[in-house]
């Protein structure tokens, strides 16, 4: 995966913190990446949902 900086606030960074521990991972990069790789995946799955229900109109 590209290198991408990012800047969080102390808020976000507390939310990343809690959400490292929670799963166990060992680094805040690790949790950040584990969480883009969950969005993506959500987009995509909803992105394909919506695929299919557009084509299921056209027939």
């Amino acid at each position: 995966m590209p290198i991408q900086e990012i800047t969080l606030s102390d808020q976000e960074k507390k939310i990343v913190e809690e959400t490292q521990e929670m799963l166990g991972l060992s680094s805040m990069e690790e949790t950040i990446e584990f969480l883009a790789r969950e969005r993506i995946q959500e987009m995509l799955a909803k992105l394909a949902g919506q695929e299919l229900k557009s084509k299921r109109h056209l027939f």
